[in-house]
């Protein structure tokens, strides 16, 4: 279990945990499993998505799946999960079971509904938008949510936090997405142009194909139900590469970075709720 958490990540979640419980009470016996749990969570979705995707790589390392095999990979996956929630259950509050619960169906819905729009290549913003919400606004939205019912916060701070979280999901994902175009392999930690070579569509290409001159190029290789090979695939993000998508992508980004940090206005100020403030920067600016 601890090769995947030696490889390093973000931890974005379970500091959305602490960061929102700091606003108001601040116990760390209970907000350290709740932060464990929502890692865990994190973890365990990302084991089975590399074994979906039959991904090699993960965070610069063998994946679960490539070292061990799929069906140890899954188990694997499995404990993840069964650690989660009995490390939310030591916060002796039964509700934050209830939320991770609830943030993991979500997802595996929206995983189901990816996978049935694999290489259709025509997305539109009403299919991605809910796609990337339950992919990674989801399970923030959770973590933002369960720290601010630890930490004894009123529904209505509550409930800006957890579209806060929502939000700076939303904006996480897509930089993700413009970083999968953009980055280098070494910076994101896995193959680039990951998700077009597994047969998704995502907001950079998908505002390419708006410019007449790309999209005339990009649509051969594109047809519907066509699995791209690995040099078609290449040709694809050298083709997105060179066009306006990824940026107006990150602006997209910035944009719903800028309503998460709108969210916490009515909170008040704190060093708690500066640092939530800075992070809608941080997860549009990394590594771009």
């Amino acid at each position: 279990m601890a090769d995947l958490f030696a490889a390093g990540g973000k931890r974005i979640r379970p500091a959305l945990v602490l960061l929102a419980a700091k606003i108001g009470t601040y116990d760390l016996d209970l907000l350290s499993p709740a932060a464990m749990a929502v890692e865990l969570t994190h973890a365990a979705t990302l084991v089975h998505d590399d074994v979906i995707d039959r991904a090699t790589v993960r965070r610069g390392r063998p994946t679960v799946a490539a070292r061990l095999g799929d069906e140890p990979a899954i188990v694997v996956g499995d404990y993840y999960f069964a650690k989660a929630y009995e490390q939310a259950a030591n916060t002796q509050a039964p509700e934050v079971v209830t939320i991770l619960a609830d943030a993991v169906m979500k997802i595996c819905a929206g995983e189901v509904r990816q996978q049935a729009i694999r290489h259709q290549y025509q997305a539109t913003l009403d299919e991605y938008m809910p796609r990337i919400e339950a992919k990674t606004a989801t399970l923030l939205a959770a973590s933002c949510d369960i720290g601010a019912l630890l930490g004894g916060l009123a529904a209505a701070p509550r409930a800006h936090l957890r579209d806060y979280g929502r939000l700076l999901g939303l904006a996480f994902q897509i930089a993700d997405d413009v970083l999968d175009y953009t980055g280098t392999e070494d910076e994101v930690g896995k193959p680039i142009g990951h998700d077009i070579a597994e047969g998704f569509a995502t907001l950079p290409l998908m505002l390419a194909m708006e410019e007449a001159s790309i999209a005339g190029r990009l649509s051969p290789l594109l047809r519907s139900g066509h699995e791209l090979s690995a040099v078609e695939a290449e040709q694809v993000v050298a083709l997105v590469r060179s066009s306006q998508g990824p940026q107006r992508a990150i602006e997209r980004a910035r944009s719903l970075a800028s309503d998460a940090r709108h969210e916490l206005e009515t909170i008040g100020g704190g060093e708690a709720v500066q640092t939530l403030s800075a992070l809608t920067d941080y997860v549009v600016s990394r590594k771009l």
